[in-house]
């Protein structure tokens, strides 16, 4: 009987040895996985800040080009301002050591035309308005600022083609039209039916020309810096320089030596920075490849996604349209068709490239991690590994942890 107890309570006793044993394992595999998730939160840190370190560099190198391109317009500006000044002889009633030299400028603009008339009483017969508008150009020219010039350019650009159009132009713009007629800017006559026309003079179609480019490649920067803004750093507008002058490429930025010289910087501090100044491997420079590849992918499918919602909502509606009575372009309907079998293609080539890029981004991955352990990378060696990472996978999803730590 004494044996029967005896039996009992060694049994019972090595039962609680094999709990308090079994629970003091799952407490040690909890705390192991705790520190993997702490490490693998290190390891997701470490990869945000180099990805905030590249994204300030490339936020950077695209606010230095759009730097450049506002350089290259600023000059395009100015050498339009002076060419207008100079044609028009405006500049030559600026006199700074002069203090009546304004209200002399003023009097002429405003002073009775008088054709073939040559003399101190000639003029050109502008309003006060645009006389004043005028002598205002000039005076904030000469002080470094070309934009009223310009403005005073397409003002008397677009009335025009708004009188080319035969529209009614306000007093004030046909004030302006004839001001600069009388100027020589524009060259009046009569056709061959005895009809009246306007057409520019060649020196005055370059000048507008060139002040449409400008105004252009000004809007052109302005949508540039709201893209900065919003987080799109690719430079995608080209601008548009005067035909009869030749600048250089937007490529071949002013600032090319300090862009490079920031890039370089960047680039060390996003990937050889973090504490550390150990010399990166090839697996990790084929990592960061592998990892750029799958950047662009994505971007490829997203864009080619959005492009084929766009068509097929267009070719719905062309159905729907069809349905309903109304004649449609059968040529055009089958072409939008094709379009978006076109689009369905090249997504199923970059989703099978963005499947092969990820297969290869976890094999690099699994390579890199035993080169740090010190064991070759052989494929026994890398299948040993994905079980192992895939049994470690099993044991967070037991306990809750997922795969950015606790």
């Amino acid at each position: 009987m004494a044996n029967d107890s005896t039996i009992v309570l060694q049994s019972i006793n090595r039962m609680f040895d094999r709990l308090s044993h079994e629970k003091s394992k799952r407490r040690q595999e909890a705390l192991q996985m705790m520190q993997l998730g702490l490490q693998d939160r290190k390891l997701s840190m470490m990869e945000e800040v180099r990805d905030l370190q590249l994204n300030q560099s490339r936020m950077q190198m695209a606010s230095l080009k759009v730097a450049d391109m506002e350089k290259f317009t600023n000059v395009q500006k100015a050498k339009v301002a002076n060419d207008f000044l100079t044609q028009s002889r405006f500049l030559d009633f600026y006199n700074p050591d002069n203090p009546e030299w304004a209200v002399d400028f003023t009097k002429a603009l405003k002073g009775e035309y008088k054709e073939g008339f040559m003399g101190e009483e000639q003029g050109w017969k502008f309003s006060d308005r645009n006389a004043s508008l005028i002598a205002s150009s000039l005076i904030q020219s000469q002080s470094g600022n070309p934009d009223a010039v310009l403005t005073l350019i397409d003002r008397a650009n677009r009335a025009y083609l708004t009188s080319q159009g035969g529209q009614q132009l306000a007093a004030h713009d046909a004030n302006l039209l004839a001001g600069f007629s009388n100027m020589g800017m524009f060259m009046v006559g009569k056709d061959d039916k005895g009809n009246p026309f306007l057409e520019k003079s060649p020196q005055w179609k370059s000048l507008t020309d060139a002040t449409t480019n400008v105004l252009s490649n000004e809007s052109m920067i302005r949508k540039e810096r709201t893209d900065i803004q919003t987080g799109d750093y690719n430079i995608t507008e080209k601008l548009n320089f005067m035909k009869y002058e030749e600048f250089p490429d937007i490529t071949n930025a002013l600032n090319e030596v300090e862009i490079q010289t920031l890039l370089d910087k960047q680039m060390q501090e996003a990937f050889g920075s973090l504490g550390n100044k150990e010399t990166r491997t090839p697996l990790e420079i084929k990592s960061d490849n592998n990892k750029t590849n799958n950047n662009d992918i994505s971007s490829s499918i997203e864009h080619n996604e959005e492009k084929l919602i766009t068509a097929q909502v267009k070719l719905n509606q062309m159905k729907i349209n069809k349905e309903e009575g109304y004649t449609i372009d059968e040529s055009e309907l089958q072409k939008l068709a094709d379009h978006i079998q076109s689009i369905k293609d090249a997504l199923n080539i970059s989703k099978e490239d963005l499947k092969t890029a990820n297969d290869e981004r976890t094999v690099i991955a699994n390579q890199i991690t035993l080169q740090k352990r010190g064991v070759l990378d052989t494929e026994e060696n890398l299948e040993l590994l994905s079980k192992e990472l895939e049994e470690q996978k099993k044991i967070r999803l037991r306990y809750g942890y997922g795969f950015g730590g606790p």
